[in-house]
Parts: structure tokens; C-alpha cells; sequence
């Protein structure tokens, strides 16, 4: 029936009779026919269909009501709609990645079964050539020796028809075939024959049932829900546990398990964040050695000191968690097991009254977040890195231990600074409330960082801060914004900004992953130390003619040899550096190298460079050390010297701070020895006579 038809005055039910009526017993003002009247409406009230007032209340309820009511159903339609197509997108998506998946991992066991047929064929044809060369010299050797026998006997035969006149030629062949038999014979038992080797197949029927089993469980097709409900914490998003769901095969990294019966059979090892919310009572050996964060609320479950995997790298103590602290992992397996120096700690507003001994000794870095209401006496000496976010309890000028160096106040935090300790000399802000002035930070603090999104103005900053380094600060800089008692300047992730800001006295600059494009104008000349630190990639050309020192870390814009200004003399190759060294312009003449990364050979140092300096760290053999260089600058490097490493062009040997090995590596080539503050012990006869 198309749309015309489908609203004339014919009833729904029935296409042949005329509505006539309205049932005013029946709801949404049902419309009847004259079999309705006498069917399944029989004895209900009707209303005339002519009914001015009917008519005007009906059509304004449609118009009020129950177009809205349409117009909504429609909405929420489209939104199912477009659930149903994102999910059955994200369904195609997923079979086609296990349809490849599948594709892959049964064309590899195909190759796995394909390579042990041919291996087995192999086998079986190395075994058959190698009888087939047993057949070969039996069959040989017996042609042989049936010739001996044969020709002897054949001998035998015509010995009586030879002439007396060869009788001595005769009496030699006789003698010959009579050794030769008489060898036969007396071998005769022992025929020196080889032996062949019998092959047999053994097929095992059970492990191939075990293989199929095998196989039957390492894929499995099973539905699995794409709904599952979410909660977010600390920033990020938590996909929370519904028990019963096999969540083996997800690939997420945050879960959240509430108080249930029956835990997850297999959590995924993508899964790094774990939280165990109120009311969680199971013990936690089922935490597996992928989770490095794990939350907990006020669960039930009592802690003991073997509770925590001691993989868990940070421990968050959420809202309510009202337990001793005495279950925290020793320092000695800690470290021993992810060979890290710290466990950093966070804990809220918990109910747990923490005393001198509630911190265990190895956690370093302590956090305490919004709503924390405790005295911190509680704070062991260990602590070097402490964390304030907006804390209710009012800190004194002795709250904090001065055992802490690193200080951070985080967003929210609204408290005068005249509590910090003369000990802190790093000092990290984030967007606090609190308004600074000129005389809020204390003057031993020599490092302030300015975070992501700091916006006062700067001209709180005492003169004693050296280092300053600003994150993607809101606050608008200008060129009087940093005090001229700054001399270096670290501009690091996400800052963008225009440098003009930058005073005349930073003399070391120092750029991070920064957003904004720089210009060769952007760089002030008063600079002459240039840090270009990890993940930096822009190219640079921006570089001034004034910097004289180039630092650069493992940054990601690739090299070339027009990258690095003329004016760079010194070129300093930090930690983690990656890449070729071709891109060394000839200007320089001083190479300084950290532990990079990059493996250097014999051509890898332009022929230009007269001083290297190998610093701490560095570990590669010198074997690639050019003949131009003269002036050689060991610190404490890794790599073992041995009295051949030192190229005989070196002449000037400088041993540096830190420097740990004996002296007998050094070559006779080598007419100036200079040594600084070195680790290793001399005695007499460390320095070589030569």
C-alpha cells in the first residue's frame, strides 16, 4: 500500500469500511469503522467524527504534542542509526583485522607444516641416496669379486693347453689368482660389506589429536560486547570490568574492577592502569607484571607487604583508602626487578592517620592531591620529590622536610609559598591560584618551572633563579617579562610563542618539542649556547651566526650538511643522538660526544675536527678516531681502553673529571698528558715512561 493509500478514510484493519467514529474508551483517540463498533469495540463510547470541539483538541494535540514527540523520535532514531552504523563499522573493521589475522596466522603454521614436510622429505631422500650407495658397493664389490673367482676358475680350465715354453708366465697368473681366491676365501664370513639403514615412518596418532587441540584453542571465534562502560580517572578513561566478559582479546590500556565474585580469567597485556575500586575484597596475585599504575579506593581486601606485584611503579591511594602503609614492596626486590631508582606515590584525601613510619624508605616521589588534610611529619627523609595540588591542610615553614630538593605545586594550589624549605632549589608551578609576588619565592631557589597553562605575570621571579624553563605557559611574555638575572633559558613542549621576550643576559638556550616556527630572527645574539633537545623538528636555519655552541639531543629533523650554521665551531652530540655525522660542517673543530646512540666508523668524524671529547657514558670502541684528530678529551666513558685504541696521531691526551681506568692504554705517540680530577688511584709506575 503506498503513502496516498495509506491515509484515506478506510480503517487500518479494515480496508473496505469507512471510519465513522472515535472510541473514547480506548486510548490516542483510536478512529473505528462500523465492524470495529460491532467486534472488539463492542459496548465502548464513541464520539462523532463532525465534533468541532473534537476536532480542534485533536488537532492541536497534534500539533503541540505529538509532532514534538515525532520530530524527537526521529532524532533518537537518527542516533540509533548512526550507533548502529559506527558499530557495525567498527564490527567490519574488526573482522577484517581477524580476518587477516587469521590469514597470517594460517599461512604460518602452513609454513611451519610445509618447512617439517620438506625437512621429513628431506630426511627420507638423504636416507634413500645414502642406501642407494650401500646397493652400490655391494653390487661393485660382488662384480668383483665374481670376476676373480670367474677368471681363476677360467684359468683353471685352460691351464693344460699352455705351452711349456710360458711355463714360468703361467706359474705368476696361477700365483696371483691363487691369492686373490684365497683372500676371498678366507673374507668369506666376514665380507666387509655396509650395512643398509632401514627407515620407518612413526606417526604419532595422539599428538596429532593433541595438535588439533592445540590449534582448536590458540583461535577461538567468540562474540564479545563493544559496549562497555567507561569512567574516567585522573584524565583517563577506564574501561570498567562486567563480570562474566572474556576481555582477553581487547587492546586497552585502563581497567577498572569493582567488587565482584569472579575476576577476569586472562587480562590483556596491553592493560598498564589498574584500578580497584570501593569495596574490592580479593587478594591481588592476580595483578599481572604489565601493570605499572594501580589505583585503589577504600577496598576491603587487607593489604600485607607481599600484596603489591613489585612491578607496579606508581601506587595511587584514592579517596577513602584506610589502610597502614606497611604493605608497600621492599626497596631491594623493587629495584632489583625494573632496575628503577624511585616509586613515586600518590595519595588523596584517605582516611588512614599516616604517622613517621607509614611511608616506607624507598618511595622518592610523593604526591598529595586535592583534599589532603594531614600534618606531613609524616614524610620520610627518603622523599626528594614532592607534589602539592590543592591541599586543605595550611602548610608552616617547617611542613616540608629538607630532604626535599624538587618541589611542585599543581593546578588548584592556593597557599602562601613562604612554607618552602631554603632547601628546594627546583620549583615547579603549574596554573596555581595563589598569586605570587616579588617576595614569594624563596632565594635559594635556583630552577623555576613555569608549566603548562602558568598565567601570572613573571615579575615575581627572584634574581637568584639561574635556570628558568616555561612549559606552554598562558601568559603573554614580553621583552621585560624574564629578569635579566636569568642566564638559562629552557623552552621545552608545546611553548608557542615568539622569542622576542628572551633578555639580553641568556646566554643558554635551550629548546624542547616546541610549536612555534621559528625564524632567523628569533633567536636573540646574545645567545652562544644552543639546546636542541629531544624530538625538536624544525629545520635549522634558524640559528644566528652568534652561537658558537651546539648542543643537539636525539631530535627528529633529519640532518644534512647545510643544516648546521658556519659560525658553529663546537658541536656537542648528547645522550641518545641517532643519526649520521655527515652533516658536520667543516667549521667545526671541536666534537664533543656523549653516549650517542649512533654506531660511529672510521669515516663517520669529518677530517676537520682537531679536538673529540668522549664524555660520561660513552661506550663504542675508538676505532674510529681519524687521523686528524690531535687533542683527545677522555671523561668517564664505558668502553675498556687498551693500549691500541689511541690513534698514534693524538699527541695531546686530556683525562678528565670522573675517569676510572688504568693509564696503560696510553700510546708512546702521546707527548702531553694532562690529567684533572680523575676517579682512578694512581701509584708509581700509572703513568707509562714513554
Amino acid at each position: 500500500m503506498s503513502n496516498n493509500q495509506q491515509y484515506d478514510n478506510k480503517y487500518f484493519d479494515h480496508p473496505y469500511q469507512d471510519i465513522v467514529s472515535i472510541c473514547s474508551n480506548c486510548p490516542n483517540n483510536t478512529p473505528v469503522c462500523i465492524d470495529c463498533i460491532t467486534g472488539i469495540h463492542s459496548g465502548h463510547i464513541f464520539k462523532k467524527l463532525n465534533d468541532i470541539n473534537l476536532r480542534n483538541q485533536i488537532q492541536q494535540e497534534f500539533k503541540d504534542q505529538t509532532i514534538p514527540k515525532l520530530n524527537n523520535y526521529l532524532e533518537n532514531n537518527k542516533k540509533i542509526f548512526d550507533k548502529s552504523n559506527n558499530k557495525f563499522k567498527q564490527i567490519q573493521n574488526n573482522h577484517i583485522k581477524n580476518f587477516d589475522e587469521t590469514y597470517k596466522m594460517f599461512k604460518e603454521l602452513k609454513n611451519i607444516i610445509n618447512a617439517k614436510e620438506n625437512d621429513i622429505k628431506r630426511l627420507l631422500i638423504t636416507q634413500l641416496d645414502q642406501n642407494k650407495d650401500v646397493n652400490n658397493i655391494i653390487t661393485t664389490t660382488i662384480e668383483n669379486n665374481n670376476n676373480k673367482i670367474n677368471n681363476a676358475i677360467k684359468y683353471n680350465n685352460d691351464i693344460n693347453d699352455n705351452d711349456d715354453n710360458n711355463i714360468n708366465n703361467e706359474f705368476i697368473k696361477l700365483l696371483k689368482h691363487n691369492h686373490q681366491c684365497n683372500n676371498l676365501l678366507s673374507n668369506i664370513n666376514n665380507n666387509n660389506l655396509p650395512e643398509y639403514k632401514n627407515t620407518k615412518l612413526i606417526i604419532q596418532e595422539n599428538n596429532l589429536d593433541s595438535i588439533k587441540d592445540l590449534i582448536n584453542s590458540y583461535l577461538e571465534v567468540i562474540d564479545i560486547d563493544l559496549d562497555f562502560k567507561t569512567l574516567k580517572l585522573n584524565n583517563k578513561e577506564f574501561i570498567i570490568y562486567e563480570e562474566g566478559c572474556d576481555i582477553r582479546h581487547l587492546k586497552i590500556r585502563n581497567l577498572a574492577i569493582g567488587p565482584i565474585e569472579f575476576l577476569p580469567k586472562i587480562i590483556p597485556a596491553t592493560v598498564t592502569h589498574l584500578y580497584l575500586q570501593d569495596g574490592f575484597n580479593q587478594p591481588l596475585d592476580f595483578i599481572p607484571p604489565t601493570i605499572k599504575c594501580l589505583y585503589l579506593d577504600n577496598i576491603k581486601y587487607q593489604l600485607t607487604p607481599g600484596s603489591i606485584p613489585a612491578t607496579v611503579k606508581h601506587l595511587y591511594l584514592q579517596y577513602g583508602f584506610d589502610q597502614p602503609l606497611s604493605f608497600f614492596p621492599p626497596t631491594v626486590k623493587y629495584l632489583f626487578l625494573k632496575n628503577i631508582k624511585y616509586k613515586l606515590l600518590y595519595l588523596d584525601n584517605i582516611k588512614y592517620q599516616l604517622t613517621p613510619d607509614s611511608i616506607p624508605a624507598t618511595v622518592t616521589d610523593l604526591c598529595l592531591k586535592d583534599g589532603f588534610n594531614q600534618p606531613l611529619n609524616f614524610i620520610p627523609p627518603t622523599v626528594q620529590r614532592l607534589y602539592l595540588h590543592n591541599i586543605k591542610y595550611q602548610l608552616t615553614p617547617d611542613s616540608i622536610p629538607a630532604t626535599v630538593i624538587h618541589l611542585f605545586l599543581e593546578d588548584g594550589f592556593n597557599q602562601p609559598l613562604n612554607f618552602i624549605p631554603p632547601t628546594v632549589q627546583r620549583l615547579y608551578l603549574h596554573n596555581i591560584k595563589y598569586q605570587l609576588t616579588p617576595d614569594s619565592i624563596p632565594a635559594t631557589v635556583t630552577h623555576l618551572f613555569l608549566l603548562d597553562g602558568f598565567n601570572q605575570p613573571l615579575n615575581f621571579i627572584p634574581p637568584t633563579v639561574k635556570g628558568l624553563h616555561l612549559e606552554n605557559i598562558k601568559y603573554q611574555l614580553t621583552p621585560d617579562s624574564i629578569p635579566a638575572t636569568v642566564i638559562h633559558l629552557f623552552l621545552e613542549d608545546g611553548f608557542n610563542q615568539p622569542l622576542n621576550f628572551i633578555p639580553p643576559t641568556v646566554q643558554f638556550l635551550y629548546l624542547k618539542n616546541i610549536k612555534y616556527q621559528l625564524t632567523p630572527d628569533s633567536i636573540p645574539a646574545t645567545v652562544i649556547h644552543l639546546y636542541l633537545l629531544d624530538g625538536f623538528n624544525q629545520p635549522l636555519n634558524f640559528i644566528p651566526p652568534t652561537v658558537q655552541h651546539l648542543y643537539l639531543d636525539n631530535i627528529e629533523y633529519q640532518l644534512t650538511r647545510d643544516s648546521i650554521p658556519a659560525t658553529v665551531t663546537r658541536l656537542i652530540l648528547l645522550d641518545g643522538f641517532n643519526q649520521p655525522l655527515n652533516f658536520i660542517p667543516p667549521t667545526v673543530q671541536r666534537l664533543y660526544l656523549h653516549n650517542i646512540k649512533y654506531q660511529l666508523t672510521p669515516d663517520s668524524i669529518p677530517a676537520t675536527v682537531i679536538h673529540l671529547y668522549l664524555l660520561d657514558g660513552f661506550n663504542q670502541p675508538l676505532n674510529f678516531i681519524p687521523p686528524t684528530v690531535q687533542r683527545l678529551y677522555l671523561h668517564n666513558i664505558k668502553c675498556q681502553l687498551t693500549p691500541d685504541l689511541i690513534p698514534a696521531t693524538v699527541i695531546d691526551l686530556i683525562i678528565e673529571d670522573g675517569f676510572n681506568q688504568p693509564l696503560n692504554f696510553i700510546p708512546p705517540t702521546v707527548k702531553c698528558l694532562c690529567l684533572y680530577n680523575i676517579k682512578y688511584q694512581l701509584i708509581p709506575g700509572s703513568i707509562p715512561n714513554h
